[in-house]
């Protein structure tokens, strides 16, 4: 029996980015996602990598690093960075999963 089909971390990337681009105008406020929009082509970053441990208080399965993956989606400026989600996407096929902590709004 073959393991888990895994989309690659690229790929699980890309899908969260769509997520992202999807929800944001229903969970950032409306400046939020002027300035989004308005910087992302110069400014923005996306940064996967292995989910940290922050997610065990907000999910309740295990996480096992080889099947999920974090992303970072937001703007890099000079004096600060502003992070709008953090992502927890699966990259098992047959197991699709995302949660979104978004930034919270002031």
């Amino acid at each position: 029996m073959s393991g888990p089909r895994l989309y690659t971390e690229e790929e699980a990337t890309h899908q969260a980015y769509d997520i992202f681009l999807e929800l944001a105008p229903s969970n950032l406020n409306e400046q939020d996602v002027e300035t989004f929009n308005q910087y992302r082509e110069e400014l923005g970053f996306i940064e996967e990598g292995e989910p940290d441990e922050q997610w065990q208080d907000f999910v309740a399965l295990e996480i096992e690093a080889d099947h999920f993956l974090q992303v970072l989606v937001g703007l890099e400026f000079e004096n600060d960075d502003v992070l709008f989600a953090k992502i927890l996407i699966s990259r098992d096929k047959d197991a699709p999963f995302c949660h979104i902590l978004w930034k919270e709004t002031e």
